[in-house]
C-alpha cells in the first residue's frame, strides 16, 4: 500500500473532527440543519488551521447521499469520491498557478454544467488572493449570482489582498491558530495510534515551531518518526528541524553575559560545524531572547513559555541579570537585524558581529568606561586627578555661561592654576547611559558608518557640557572616523534631541594597561 503523509492520513473527515475551530463548526452545522447554505464562503486564516479540510467537509455534507444529521457519512459514493480526490462535482483549484483571466473565463464556462452525482457543484479556490485584478473582475459577477447548483469556497491566508467587492459577496469565516493544548491532544492521539513514546519536551518543541499550524506540527512529527524509533528524543527533533539546541543557546548567552568573546565565537563555530545555517542560528537566538523576556515579564508559569523545567531556572537567572528593559531593547534590535539579514551574503559575519554587539551592550549595564581585549579593563576605570589646566588667551565670546567651559587655542600659553575648577555637568552620566541604546539605534538609522565606529567604544564620563567617549585599545581608525566633523555633528544632534542639551564630544583611546587621552 502506498504510504500517505501523516497530515493527509489524519485530515479531519467530518465537522466533529475539526480541531480548534468550534465557532466555525457550530455556525456551519446550524446553517446546514436549517438549509441556509450560502452560494459563496471565504475561509481566511493562518496556514495549517483547517481551511481546506473544512471546505472538503462542507462539500461532502451538501452532496452526501446518507447524511448523519448534518455530518457526511464518509461511506457513500459521493463522500468516498471526495476523500479520494476523484469527485467530478468537487473541483479544487490552486489560484497560485491558475491566477489569470483566461483560467477564470474557462471556469465560468463550466458553471452551467449540472452536477453529475450530487446536488451541488462545489468549487474550492485555494490561495484566492493570488488571482490577478483582471481575474477578480471576471469572477465578480459570477460570484454574486452563480447558478443555483454552484457553491464557491474561497480559501486564503491573506484576506487583506482580496478586493472589497469580492469580500462583500461571501460569508467570511476567520480561522484561528490552534492552541498548544488542543495541538498536544491531537499529537498524543497520533502517537498512541502508532504506539510511539516521546521524551519530555519533544511535543512542546514541535508545538512551538509549528506556531499554531496543526498541519506543520503533524508534518514535523511525521519526519521525526521516520528518522527515529519507537521512542522520540529531543536530540532527534533538534537534528530533524536543524535547530540550535536550547542548552547550547543557554551556554552561548552565558558567554555573552560573561563577556567572553573567545567562547562566544567558539560556540558559534561549533554550531555551524553541525550544519546549522547562520540564518537559522540567528532566528533561534532571537527566539531565545524573546523567551528570556517572557520569563521576566510573565513569570515561569506562563503558558507563553515553552522551556524544559531543568533549564527554566537558569534562564530566569540570566534574565534577572539583564533586566526586562534591556531584553526588550535588544530583542527589538535583533528583530531588525534578522529582517535585514536576507540582504547579506555572509550571514556568519552578521551572526558573530551581532553577538559581539550584545557583549558590549552587557558591558554598558555594569561598567561602560573601558574595554581591553574585549573585556573590561579595571585599571581604566580609575581616573587620574587633574593637577593643572591650561588657560586660553581669551574666552570664547558666545560660550554658554552656565557651563563655565573655555576653548583652547591651537598653541595656548603655558599658564596653569593649582587646581582645576570643578565643572558642573549639564546632564548626569547615568542619564547618558540610560539613553545610549536609543542613541545607538538612531545613529544606525541615520548613518551606519558612524554606528559601526561607535560600536567599538562607550560613553566614559561627563565634564560640564563635554561628553568623553572611550574607544577600545587598537581602534584608532574608528576614533578618527568618529572625529570627522560630519559624524560628530550627527551624534551631537541625536544627543541634543534625546537629552535636551547640546554636548561637545571628546573621543579618547584606551590602552591595554593605562588610559591615554
Amino acid at each position: 500500500m502506498t504510504y500517505r503523509a501523516l497530515y493527509r492520513e489524519w485530515r479531519p473527515q467530518n465537522f466533529a473532527g475539526l480541531v480548534g475551530q468550534d465557532h466555525i463548526r457550530k455556525t456551519l452545522c446550524n446553517a446546514l440543519a436549517k438549509g441556509r447554505i450560502a452560494h459563496a464562503y471565504l475561509f481566511a486564516g493562518p496556514r495549517g488551521t483547517g481551511k481546506t479540510s473544512t471546505a472538503k467537509i462542507l462539500a461532502k455534507a451538501v452532496n452526501c447521499l446518507h447524511p448523519q444529521g448534518v455530518e457526511p457519512c464518509n461511506e457513500c459514493l459521493n463522500c468516498l469520491d471526495v476523500n479520494e480526490g476523484r469527485s467530478l462535482d468537487v473541483l479544487e483549484i490552486d489560484a497560485a498557478s491558475n491566477r489569470g483571466i483566461e483560467e477564470i473565463r474557462e471556469l465560468k464556462e463550466r458553471l452551467n454544467f449540472v452536477p453529475s452525482q450530487g446536488k451541488y457543484k462545489v468549487y474550492i479556490i485555494d490561495e484566492v488572493h493570488m488571482l490577478t485584478t483582471e481575474a477578480f473582475n471576471a469572477l465578480l459577477k459570477t460570484l454574486e449570482e452563480p447558478p443555483v447548483h454552484v457553491l464557491f469556497v474561497l480559501a486564503t491566508t491573506e484576506p487583506h489582498k482580496i478586493p472589497a467587492t469580492i469580500l462583500s459577496r461571501c460569508q467570511r469565516f476567520d480561522f484561528k491558530k490552534i492552541t498548544s493544548h488542543e495541538m498536544e491532544g491531537r499529537l498524543q492521539e497520533i502517537l498512541a495510534a502508532y504506539g510511539i513514546t516521546v521524551e519530555e519536551g519533544v511535543l512542546a518543541l514541535i508545538i512551538k515551531k509549528a506556531d499554531g499550524g496543526l498541519r506543520d506540527a503533524i508534518s514535523i512529527l511525521d519526519q521525526c518518526i521516520s528518522s527515529g524509533n519507537e521512542h522520540l528524543t529531543l536530540e532527534t527533533v533538534y537534528e530533524v528541524m536543524g535547530l540550535v539546541r536550547n542548552e547550547v543557546l543557554l551556554s552561548l548567552f552565558q558567554a555573552v553575559i560573561d563577556r567572553d568573546t573567545v567562547q562566544v565565537l567558539g560556540v558559534v563555530n561549533a554550531i555551524l560545524q553541525e550544519g546549522i545555517e547562520p540564518g537559522q542560528a540567528l532566528k533561534d537566538l532571537l527566539e531565545y531572547l524573546h523567551t528570556l523576556l517572557l520569563l521576566q515579564v510573565c513569570g515561569p508559569e506562563s503558558d507563553l513559555v515553552f522551556v524544559e523545567s531543568k533549564e527554566k531556572e537558569q534562564m530566569l537567572e540570566q534574565g534577572r541579570q539583564l533586566g526586562a528593559a534591556w531584553l526588550a531593547e535588544v530583542t527589538a534590535l535583533l528583530v531588525k537585524i534578522e529582517s535585514e539579514s536576507r540582504w547579506h551574503k555572509n550571514l556568519r559575519i552578521v551572526l558573530e558581529t551581532t553577538l559581539i554587539n550584545l557583549i558590549y551592550r552587557t558591558e554598558a549595564l555594569t561598567n561602560p568606561a573601558a574595554f581591553s581585549n574585549n573585556k573590561v579593563n579595571p585599571t581604566v576605570a580609575k581616573k587620574k586627578p587633574v593637577a593643572s589646566v591650561a588657560m586660553p588667551e581669551k574666552l570664547e565670546l558666545f560660550a554658554p555661561l552656565e557651563t563655565g567651559r573655555v576653548q583652547e587655542e591651537e598653541n595656548p600659553p603655558q599658564q596653569t592654576v593649582a587646581e582645576a575648577v570643578p565643572q558642573v555637568p549639564v546632564v548626569t552620566f547615568e542619564q547618558v547611559q540610560a539613553k545610549w541604546p536609543q542613541v545607538m539605534e538612531m545613529v544606525n538609522q541615520k548613518k551606519k558608518t558612524l554606528y559601526a565606529f561607535l560600536m567599538e567604544g562607550a560613553p566614559y564620563q561627563i565634564k560640564g557640557n563635554e561628553l568623553s567617549f572611550l574607544f577600545k585599545s587598537g581602534y584608532p581608525f574608528h576614533k578618527a572616523g568618529a572625529e570627522k566633523a560630519g559624524n560628530k555633528k550627527v551624534l551631537q544632534g541625536i544627543l541634543e534631541e534625546l537629552l535636551g542639551v547640546k554636548l561637545e564630544i571628546k573621543y579618547l583611546l584606551a590602552e591595554k594597561n593605562k588610559e591615554r587621552e
